[in-house]
């Protein structure tokens, strides 16, 4: 029962890398997803494709192996591009996503890490509080939706990943206290001045009577 079950699964998987973007049913489906291909510097690729069941992002290494990544069924296929996976950024050695939890406003985005070879997922990395334009200090710092005693600190050059420790649950009795929803919104103008990152974040320690 086992083989049988691994070859099924196997020969839909084959279909699925196998289609196109394409639904007679659907038509206007063309309109809503684009199968336009991004190539990375490294010759790996990333794109969407869809047929009338569901839609998909495909990751192609550069030896042309195909490995799917995220999908939407077909109750859903008209969100794509504003749920799940929305946008991806290339890196030297990964790829960064840009996930949307829901379709519409007003949730934070959140990201996920791939390696830029192999598609692999490196990491879930939450959601952002400072990104770095300059090339010579190439970071995203995030902070995890659910824990929020520290930030996630990346080098998107290397992918090295390490954590800053901030004061043991100092944030979630912020958030009891106060009319914020989200954690991220309590930082604000972060930046890196001589190799030092620094970032301000508001707190309280009770509620004003």
């Amino acid at each position: 029962m086992k083989i049988i079950v691994t070859i099924i699964f196997s020969i839909i998987t084959q279909l699925c890398l196998g289609q196109n973007c394409a639904c007679k049913i659907r038509a206007e489906l063309k309109e809503v997803i684009t199968c336009e291909k991004t190539v990375f510097k490294n010759g790996a690729k990333i794109y969407r494709q869809f047929s009338c069941d569901s839609s998909w992002v495909l990751f192609e290494s550069k030896n042309k192996k195909k490995k799917v990544l995220f999908s939407l069924d077909k109750e859903l296929m008209e969100y794509t591009g504003k749920l799940g996976f929305a946008e991806w950024f290339e890196y030297k050695k990964s790829f960064l996503v840009e996930y949307h939890t829901i379709s519409g406003c007003c949730d934070p985005y959140e990201y996920i890490l791939f390696d830029k070879i192999t598609g692999r997922k490196i990491a879930n990395l939450g959601r952002q509080i400072f990104g770095s334009n300059d090339d010579k200090y190439p970071y995203f710092v995030t902070i995890d939706k659910d824990k929020s005693n520290f930030l996630t600190f990346l080098n998107l050059d290397t992918n090295k990943i390490f954590k800053i420790n901030l004061p043991k649950g100092r944030i979630e009795k912020t958030m009891k206290i106060t009319n914020h929803l989200f954690s991220e919104t309590l930082f604000e103008d972060g930046g890196i001045k001589n190799g030092i990152f620094e970032i301000a974040y508001k707190y309280k320690k009770k509620r004003k009577r």
